[in-house]
């Protein structure tokens, strides 16, 4: 461990471990692989990695020994520690930030899919080909295209990248002659944006080509505004007040699942965040006019670090801050209890199982729910109630029953669905 200013100082990480390297004041570090590199025998071949300005990243683990160059302008000082875990606990540093990634449910492979249910999905595809409306599929992922686009998202097994067993597939809907742009990304919420004012970020994610792929390069975008939890609708507009783009860039794609990185710097006085992918088609999709993508993440630095892995409940917990998708469960099964406010009416009460963003709007689809009527499972035709909190919601039924009565909304068996949603 070094703690301390220098100019420049070579650091050997063995294989297996990683070093974390601090810039806790102002000026200028620079972090540098050093290959074909053998002290006193074969003059080093520098890779930059990183500039870091007042800030901490961690670099590796390493497969084989590294040789890390660590070079410091005059005055910065710089801290590292190496090991296999390392942690800067106790030094002089700003601690990272919890969490690294500022995308919710980038790894298909734990991203909760709470839409993947019968009545919105068929063998994990989404049911309704998207057109021109922000619609989500994966949790936090929402597609758009044009009035007569077709485009259709589905979680598929995929094992090409270690770590991962699925991805989220975007594609034209095979037969569809719309050559519009269709688009997919993720609006990041202000208060998770803020933080990220003035300093440099790096988009990440894998990508590959399906079998007949047709749009040509991908454009990559990151956007960011000066308002307050504005809409995907108006960032894919261009229409977010103060809207610029930090990252704009073109990638070229191969059938083969790579990992692609793209950086920019935040504008100082950024209050949002968001990301989009558009792809323009050329003539009549066929059966895989596709992209497959993975392992989405947006992180402080100026290089794309590790991916950063999050238990499957913490990731689910996340992505119910915007959106709570309760499945029509199997017959008997309660899901919100209520009233029956008249001799045909009834008011169901849903707490919400994490504080939503904000209000949700509410959609529901009836299936075959039925309320509980004095232990009889009764026919209703749900609804979306009035009134809704972050914390509950409620829904209507219309079901035969005594007023004054207590009852229970409870499944059918059916492919109803209720959906509360606060996301963008």
């Amino acid at each position: 461990m070094f703690i301390g200013r220098l100019g420049t100082q070579d650091v050997v990480v063995p294989a297996n471990q990683s070093i974390i390297v601090n810039s806790p004041g102002p000026g200028l570090a620079k972090v540098y692989y050093l290959q074909n590199y053998s002290a006193g025998n074969i003059l080093p071949v520098p890779s930059l990695q990183a500039i870091l300005n007042a800030q901490q990243q961690t670099f590796g683990p390493f497969a084989t020994a590294q040789t890390v160059r660590l070079e410091a302008s005059a005055g910065c000082e710089l801290e590292y520690v190496v090991g296999v875990q390392p942690s800067l606990a106790g030094l002089n540093a700003q601690p990272p930030i919890n969490f690294k990634n500022l995308l919710d449910g980038g790894d298909m492979t734990v991203n909760p899919f709470q839409r993947n249910i019968p009545g919105l999905a068929a063998a994990g595809v989404i049911a309704t080909a998207i057109t021109n409306a922000i619609t989500y599929f994966a949790d936090r992922y929402f597609g758009i295209g044009a009035a007569t686009s077709a485009i259709l998202f589905s979680k598929v097994a995929d094992l090409n990248v270690p770590g991962f067993n699925a991805s989220l597939k975007f594609q034209r809907q095979a037969a569809n002659a719309d050559v519009n742009p269709i688009k997919m990304g993720q609006v990041i919420e202000t208060a998770d944006s803020v933080h990220l004012q003035g300093q440099p970020v790096t988009l990440s994610f894998w990508a590959r080509t399906g079998l007949n792929y047709s749009g040509g390069n991908l454009s990559v975008q990151l956007y960011t505004g000066t308002g307050t939890n504005d809409t995907a609708a108006n960032m894919v507009g261009g229409a977010w007040a103060g809207s610029a783009t930090p990252i704009n860039a073109q990638q070229a794609l191969t059938g083969v699942m790579t990992r692609y990185q793209f950086t920019g710097v935040i504008p100082a006085n950024a209050t949002q965040v968001g990301f989009l992918l558009s792809l323009t088609p050329t003539g009549v999709a066929g059966a895989d006019d596709s992209v497959y993508l993975n392992g989405f993440q947006l992180e402080v630095g100026s290089v794309a670090t590790a991916y950063e892995r999050r238990d499957a409940q913490v990731e689910l917990e996340i992505c119910q801050r915007y959106a709570w998708v309760t499945a029509e469960p199997a017959a008997g099964v309660v899901v919100g209890s209520g009233l029956n406010t008249g001799a045909a009416n009834q008011l169901i009460y849903m707490a919400t199982p994490v504080q939503l963003l904000k209000v949700p709007t509410v959609t529901v689809s009836a299936g075959t729910f039925k309320t509980n009527q004095a232990g009889v499972a009764t026919a209703t035709a749900i609804t979306a109630g009035a009134t809704h909190t972050p914390n509950a919601i409620s829904v209507n039924g219309n079901s035969a029953g005594t007023a004054g009565q207590g009852t229970l909304l409870q499944g059918g068996g059916g492919s109803g669905y209720i959906i509360a949603s606060a996301d963008f």
